[in-house]
């Protein structure tokens, strides 16, 4: 027994090399015939193929066409479905504040004062809500005119063009013309002479005679000679220095 493995052993030392060199070329050998056997067509292939509708074809009485079984067809590519992009909303502009405008200064009054009666100064003032000292009458009293110191004999004038309301002697006031304007507008002068020389209903120019400076009011006949001017606005009495340039 141990001569023959001996002998093994001696028949593998000297010719192991070309066992192995003929294992080699056996194992070369099965990897071509594999790689030459034919197989299955890669799936791109497959897919790239024509499809062949197998649809039958209608009979015929030629011979000829009766042969044919099938017509292969070309099918259309499928279209790929378009997908439209999603619209972006666009971001509203956000609305700005105005700037705040600053307050405009108030226009100056845009009344045309009338020429004065007479020309002289205020002795006695407007007063309706308040009570100023009557000399004449020796007490606290209001007063919806002014007295404007002038000569006695001094013309008295028409401050607005109008009509003749009355012409009266009143028990306090004396010679007393009232004249009639537009947009409710009344003028009362006072304290005249005798000498008045409109009427009732006349029409009065601004600027016209009216009468003269006298001494008939008795409830101010302590102070010196002056005309009594009264200004009212629908029947409203009014200071007149804020439509009359007086002083």
């Amino acid at each position: 027994m141990e001569k023959k493995l001996n002998n093994v052993t001696l028949f593998l030392r000297n010719n192991g090399f070309y066992l192995v060199l003929v294992l080699c070329l056996l194992a070369i050998g099965s990897a071509i015939v594999l790689l030459t056997v034919p197989g299955e067509q890669p799936m791109q292939n497959a897919k790239e193929a024509p499809i062949v509708s197998t649809a039958p074809v209608a009979q015929s009485n030629d011979q000829r066409l009766n042969e044919i079984s099938v017509v292969p067809q070309k099918t259309s590519p499928t279209a790929t479905p378009y997908f439209a992009p999603l619209h972006t909303a666009v971001p509203s502009a956000v609305p700005t504040e105005a700037p705040t405008q600053k307050p405009t200064a108030k226009p100056a009054s845009t009344v045309q004062k009338a020429a004065a009666p007479v020309s002289g100064e205020i002795i006695f003032g407007f007063a309706v809500d308040k009570l100023l000292y009557s000399v004449t009458l020796d007490q606290w009293t209001t007063h919806p005119a002014v007295d404007i110191a002038a000569k006695e004999g001094t013309e008295v004038k028409a401050v607005l063009s109008g009509t003749v309301a009355s012409v009266q002697e009143d028990d306090a006031l004396g010679y007393t013309v009232k004249l009639s304007h537009s947009n409710g507008r009344e003028t009362t002068y006072a304290n005249l002479g005798s000498d008045v020389r409109v009427k009732q209903g006349d029409k009065v120019n601004a600027g016209d005679v009216l009468g003269t400076v006298g001494t008939s009011a008795i409830s101010e006949c302590a102070l010196q000679p002056h005309l009594h001017f009264a200004y009212s606005i629908d029947g409203k009495p009014v200071d007149p220095t804020k439509y009359v340039r007086l002083g």
